[in-house]
């Protein structure tokens, strides 16, 4: 997992910063090839951790919702054939990373499955954990007029404290890059080399029980965004389409300054665009923003930590307006300002969560900023809060080509 030269730590002087509860920057490895490929180089480059990964996902799945492995293994049969209707060529990832971690096929569907199992499982169990906040700004609100987007990632620690930066240059579709927990085919941000880029939250807690069904799985949907489509309007196309089973919000924006949030539930859906006269961004955590689609899902308290960490992260993105880029954009992300108590203190309501503080093993597991500039796109990862994050960049011109079995 070594970083070419095109690879550079960001901020440096942060290097010797001790992060909680990891220290380093990210592991990135770089792919390339047909899916089976694909597939193999990422697995032998952690194969390791993907193991653990399995081994940790069906163990917890199992404790958590209290049902056999045999009851799990029906449900990926589905999930199999969900994969595979969204684009064929991810089954013959799924078996290179099968193989070259040295797993079952089986195994590798439970990983980018089993976000899905447990809402179709579990309900309401458990899904109060999943936060996350983001924000895309564009136009006037930006230091030289190009698009920017922050996403953290508020995950599951067990495994989001072990993500990898994956650069993937496919056979079919676009250049993209992702940081995704190893053995997973896609994951929650993700931007590619057409200078496209989405960023994903929970939305709610989950749809109403009956309407939970299974689908194609959240994270296939990512990186299927990731890989094959080019701009905000292609998404919109896509996601008004797509079997999705569960529920999500989708942050799209792209180099031309289109910017959108796409709510997503089983039976229904809802785009939010930027009103004229307002500013140029968007902010976004885990709560729907439209009042029609309430109806469909299963709502969390108000007041709770997605209305805090909405109005703190909006707040810090309105005092940056007309400064943005990567450097703000990851001091937007390194908010610790807590909407609840009107002060500067780093908790679980603040957009860079800080749960430690707390007594929990929870909070920021990942924080992501992108800047698709003129003719090239640049985005920094740092592991763990951001506020003591390592960034690791990674920079790449625009291309428009991809190739025509992609559709």
């Amino acid at each position: 997992m070594v970083a070419s030269q095109a690879y550079k730590l960001y901020n440096a002087e942060r290097t010797k910063r001790t992060l909680y509860p990891w220290s380093g920057p990210i592991p990135v490895i770089q792919v390339s090839g047909e899916p089976y490929e694909l597939g193999r180089q990422h697995a032998k480059a952690c194969s390791e951790r993907i193991k653990k990964n399995v081994l940790d996902t069906w163990n917890f799945l199992q404790k958590f919702l209290g049902c056999s492995k045999s009851d799990l293994n029906k449900d990926l049969k589905i999930y199999d054939e969900k994969i595979r209707q969204c684009h064929p060529s991810f089954a013959k990832e799924i078996q290179g990373l099968a193989d070259g971690a040295g797993v079952s096929y089986d195994d590798i569907v439970l990983l980018s499955s089993h976000i899905n199992i447990l809402h179709t499982r579990g309900g309401l169990k458990g899904l109060e954990g999943l936060l996350c906040s983001s924000f895309t700004a564009w136009g006037n609100s930006t230091r030289n007029g190009s698009v920017v987007i922050g996403h953290n990632d508020d995950g599951v620690r067990f495994t989001d404290q072990f993500l990898v930066l994956l650069d993937a240059v496919p056979s079919e579709g676009y250049r993209f890059v992702c940081p995704l927990v190893p053995g997973y085919l896609g994951y929650h941000t993700i931007v590619n080399n057409s200078g496209f880029c989405v960023v994903g939250n929970a939305l709610e807690n989950g749809p109403r029980s009956n309407e939970i069904r299974e689908g194609i799985p959240m994270w296939v949907i990512f990186r299927y965004l990731g890989q094959f489509v080019s701009n905000v309007k292609e998404a919109i196309e896509f996601l008004k389409k797509v079997d999705n089973g569960i529920s999500g919000s989708f942050l799209l924006a792209d180099k031309d300054g289109d910017s959108a949030i796409f709510h997503l539930t089983p039976n229904d859906n809802a785009l939010i665009r930027p009103r004229k006269g307002e500013q140029d961004f968007l902010t976004l955590t885990n709560h729907c923003l439209v009042k029609r689609l309430q109806e469909h899902l299963e709502l969390r308290p108000n007041p709770s930590s997605t209305y805090f960490r909405y109005s703190s992260i909006t707040k810090a993105v309105k005092e940056k307006v007309g400064k943005i880029d990567l450097n703000t954009g990851s001091e937007i992300m390194s908010t610790h300002y807590d909407a609840s108590s009107g002060k500067e203190s780093p908790s679980g309501n603040t957009p860079c969560r800080h749960y430690e503080f707390e007594g929990k093993f929870a909070g920021t597991c990942r924080s992501a900023v992108v800047d698709l500039g003129k003719k090239r796109l640049k985005m920094i990862v740092g592991l763990g809060n951001p506020c003591t994050a390592t960034w690791v960049e990674i920079s790449m011109p625009y291309s428009s080509t991809r190739s025509s079995s992609a559709d």
